[in-house]
């Protein structure tokens, strides 16, 4: 495989190679491989974002008593979260929700 760059960034990469003590191919192959795991992680990211965006518009709801059962759920959440840290922890340990 060939990859032609410009003078300035052969040079950029030359240096770079360079100052790591690397073959400037050998550099560039890591740079390569970087960008593609990178690339693959924010793939990932995008999927997961889809999902709860999916999820969230799914369970939307403007009905008043649903708002105040989820409400009531989450503090009853809340609570009980707050409350095994202080049995686990002891009195001064951190409340996970303030």
């Amino acid at each position: 495989m060939t990859i032609t760059l410009t003078p300035e960034v052969e040079a950029r990469l030359k240096g770079a190679a360079s100052h790591l003590g690397l073959d400037p191919a050998q550099y560039a192959g890591r740079l390569i491989e970087r960008g593609l795991s990178e690339s693959a992680k924010t793939n990932d990211n995008r999927a997961t974002l889809a999902l709860l965006d999916q999820w969230e518009r799914r369970d939307q709801t403007s009905d008043p008593a649903e708002i105040a059962r989820r409400n009531a759920e989450f503090e009853e959440f809340k609570a009980a979260m707050n409350r095994n840290r202080i049995e686990s922890e002891g009195p001064n340990a951190r409340k996970v929700y303030p």
